[in-house]
């Protein structure tokens, strides 16, 4: 289950990042985007993100992730084109013929963050 893998990744990112700004920051939001191609399942990433991130500074955070479309350049209509779905036809002609760029990014787009005070501690 690779989304285990991500998940542990995510948390050391964002935790790191929180540290190298200031030793107090509780971790509230995390907003990645993942391309079309990354065969990762959202849920199962929240899933696990929330057991790994217990007692930790982000032990309440959300994460939310957005699906970046898959482009390609269509060679029999000659046009730009951008999917959702993972069928691999151009959407305005149905051509097979289509050169693809990129699907399997994934980066942390934004960390929200707020600083810890002595009452959550308790």
């Amino acid at each position: 289950m690779h989304e285990t893998v991500i998940a542990s990744s995510l948390l050391k990112i964002v935790t790191e990042e929180a540290i190298k700004q200031n030793k107090n920051l509780c971790i509230d939001e995390i907003h990645i985007k993942v391309g079309l191609l990354n065969c990762i399942e959202p849920e199962t990433v929240k899933g696990c993100f929330e057991i790994l991130a217990e007692n930790t500074a982000a032990q309440k955070a959300k994460i939310f992730i957005e699906r970046i479309p898959l482009t390609g350049f269509c060679h029999d209509c000659k046009k730009n084109i951008s999917i959702n779905k993972r069928h691999f036809a151009c959407p305005l002609c149905h051509n097979t013929d289509v050169d693809w760029q990129g699907g399997n990014e994934m980066q942390i787009t934004s960390i929200k963050v707020h600083e810890n005070n002595n009452e959550e501690k308790k």
